[in-house]
């Protein structure tokens, strides 16, 4: 063969290969759904990318971001899992709609969130609206519950759907896949993965012409008429990209908060105005996020910036706005309540000895932590800055409490110098080991205590303690 017709033959499977599109694919629980498209699209036109990972692969919470850093380009993204604010199943990953929103302001992941003509996100309530539908919450919970979540998961699905705060998973969805023409999920519950199964078969099936003339039938919003058919007795809904520009503020708040190109002036204004505009509350999450480590160091402020802020704090109306929601009944609210209180001790309408009462009787300190609170703390996806001197000696000899505080990831300093404390001296080896994970949960990068770390794997009698320890501080240096 000569160098002219070998070259030929490698420019020819390079350009096929290029023609091929990708389907995307976010297995978190069922694989029904993921393996319908591979049986339908031809592999002579289709790749196909699993983005988490296997069973047998040691298990990665940074799965996601680590995908972004590839570049990967999507035509078609399938998210399967159970859904109730985040993605969670059989997997045991879990994909918050947080982690969705904060990567959709990451220009690596643009393939992935922003190129796909096609988002298909089966789990319950994942294009949910604030409208109710024809059951109760009570009557949700229960039926929830009969097909198979848990108390607490159903319970946390309930709270997202029916709660009047924030924004809807619909609105929220559009613009997270802001470029994406056609997006389709559920407005109540969704289909189980073999429920679904012969029902998107059937679609699948009768859409083969669509899908090899893809870019010409997917590229602009239209109703997917044959998926509306073949999963008529489902909650189906569709929506589309919000389009965004994301350098405007008003179009894509959350991304506005985080960026490193916006000063703190500008974002104290924004802020100011959302809530003369009565659009703060379905972002009191963002801006929490956003106002407690500016408020820690005022010093660095401007005259200017202070004085926006004074007008925060001095605001009647943001405070009853606040305080409105806190009149909210059921454990469900209680992410929700955390952050009104410390937003409120942010902006000064409270002290940290009313703010430190607050959470006592909010989290109900007093009392041994439950299984079920536990877990329901766990599947909040909040972050609380709890003070140490709000809890009671008691609860650090408890796991379930130890194991809520690293998924509320506190940063408070004395909270960090309570979990080095235990993690240094107590007698149970067991409690030793969870506090030395505490720190890789909330990121802890502290030359002091990565030093404290250090003397945990060097020195502590338990051989999983040291273990722990040397891949806390494998993780940490990165």
């Amino acid at each position: 063969m000569t160098k002219t017709l070998c070259l030929i033959l490698i420019l020819f499977t390079q350009a096929v290969f290029a023609n091929k599109k990708t389907v995307c694919s976010m297995t978190i629980n069922s694989n029904h759904e993921i393996e319908l498209f591979k049986k339908h699209l031809p592999a002579t036109d289709w790749n196909f990318i699993e983005l988490v990972p296997g069973p047998a692969e040691t298990e990665n919470q940074n799965w996601f971001a680590e995908s972004c850093q590839k570049k990967i380009e999507c035509d078609i993204l399938v998210i399967s899992g159970h859904f109730g604010g985040a993605f969670f199943g059989a997997s045991k990953y879990k994909l918050p709609i947080q982690d969705l929103e904060t990567k959709s302001c990451d220009e690596n992941c643009s393939g992935i969130l922003h190129q796909p003509k096609e988002v298909f996100l089966f789990g319950c309530n994942t294009l949910a609206t604030k409208q109710k539908d024809h059951r109760s919450p009570e009557e949700y919970l229960q039926i929830l519950i009969a097909d198979g979540f848990s108390a607490t998961q159903a319970s946390q699905i309930v709270s997202f759907r029916y709660s009047g705060f924030g924004d809807s998973f619909q609105s929220r969805m559009s613009q997270v896949f802001a470029k994406t023409p056609n997006v389709y999920g559920f407005s109540s519950v969704g289909p189980a993965g073999n429920t679904v199964e012969p029902l998107l078969n059937n679609y699948l099936l009768s859409s083969q012409n669509e899908y090899k003339n893809f870019e010409l039938t997917k590229s602009n919003p239209q109703k997917n008429t044959k998926l509306f058919s073949s999963l008529k007795e489902t909650s189906l809904t569709q929506t589309k990209g919000a389009i965004l520009n994301l350098k405007t503020a008003e179009e894509k708040p959350y991304c506005y908060l985080k960026s490193s190109r916006v000063n703190h002036l500008s974002k104290l204004r924004y802020i100011e105005k959302l809530f003369k505009e009565n659009k703060a509350m379905g972002l009191l999450d963002h801006i929490q996020t956003y106002l407690h480590p500016v408020i820690a160091d005022l010093k660095s402020l401007s005259a200017e910036e202070l004085a926006v802020l004074k007008s925060l704090s001095t605001n009647l109306k943001i405070k009853s706005d606040l305080l409105n929601l806190m009149q909210l009944q059921g454990d469900v609210y209680i992410p929700l309540k955390a952050n009104v209180i410390q937003t409120l001790n942010d902006l000064q309408f409270i002290n940290d000895d009313y703010a430190t009462s607050s959470f006592q009787k909010l989290l109900d300190l007093n009392k041994v932590f439950s299984d079920q609170k536990k877990d329901m703390l766990c599947s909040s996806q909040l972050t609380l800055n709890l003070p140490a001197k709000a809890v009671p000696a008691a609860r650090w000899n408890e796991m379930n409490f130890l194991v809520s505080l690293m998924c509320l990831k506190p940063k408070d300093i004395t909270i960090q110098n309570k979990f080095a404390e235990i993690m240094l001296t107590h007698s149970d080896p067991v409690m030793r080991g969870t506090a030395v994970w505490f720190f890789n949960s909330i990121q802890a990068h502290d030359e002091l205590i990565l030093q404290k770390i250090s003397d945990v794997f060097k020195n502590d009698v338990d051989e999983n303690v040291r273990s722990s320890a040397r891949l806390v501080l494998k993780a940490l240096k990165k």
